[in-house]
């Protein structure tokens, strides 16, 4: 079983962001950093031109990866994407994805840990009251697919047409439009959209503990680091 790893940063953040996690938990062969920036200084590092303008994260830059992915790691069984202010355990990762079928049309990520007081406007202009599986996965501590499920979500945007909105939310529309019937959306309970307090929460050789969102403190990068070298 094997996952490719995809870290979205850009030139503003190589050296605040993305520099301390190729130092860190990124240094893995599998694991590569997705940019805007044609000079970056990255070790294992893939250039996709300019980034769109427009949501933080837009569609069309993460239609470019979903290619990129299908044309060149193919013979990957999972594929994540995941926020250059994010913490992963990749073997703790893996671990977790050991008890599915990579063959399943699948995406994974955390429903329900974020939106305990309701997640906003859905695409039909309801508020949802949360947690619950009618919003989207936090894109912040990432999202994984299996190979089948970022080839059907190639379909749907080939023939489904609506609005840009961040990438997460996005794919959360084209979901409830076209892939209700296909895509098994499962929730891990061991990532973490909101993680300032987690180190609080949760040992660091918890299995709840797999992806955690650093919401831009980059300070509890080190620290989850720290501790987790002293663990092994």
């Amino acid at each position: 079983m094997k996952i490719i790893i995809f870290i979205t940063t850009c030139e503003n953040y190589e050296h605040s962001r993305a520099k301390k996690i190729e130092k860190t938990w990124g240094n893995k062969e599998n694991v590569v950093f997705i940019t805007d920036n044609e000079h970056s200084s990255l070790k294992k590092h893939i250039y996709i031109g300019k980034y769109k303008t427009g949501p933080a994260y837009h569609p069309e830059n993460v239609i470019k990866i979903f290619h990129l992915f299908i044309n060149n790691y193919s013979n990957y069984d999972w594929f994540m994407i995941i926020d250059d202010d994010s913490y992963l355990y990749i073997e703790k990762l893996l671990s977790y994805l050991s008890f599915y079928d990579p063959n399943d049309c699948l995406m994974m990520g955390d429903f329900l840990n974020w939106c305990e007081r309701g997640a906003g406007p859905l695409f039909n202009g309801q508020i949802t009251p949360g947690p619950n599986y009618s919003v989207w996965p936090g894109g912040g501590p990432g999202i994984v697919f299996s190979k089948s499920c970022v080839e059907f979500f190639l379909q749907l945007i080939a023939n489904i047409e609506i609005p840009y909105v961040n990438y997460d939310v996005w794919l959360h529309y084209l979901y409830l439009i076209g892939g209700q019937a296909k895509i098994k959306r499962i929730h891990c309970p061991g990532f973490h959209q909101h993680g300032k307090n987690i180190l609080k929460k949760y040992p660091l050789d918890s299995k709840l503990l797999i992806s955690i969102h650093l919401e831009r403190n980059m300070e509890l990068l080190d620290a989850f680091h720290i501790q987790s070298e002293t663990h092994q």
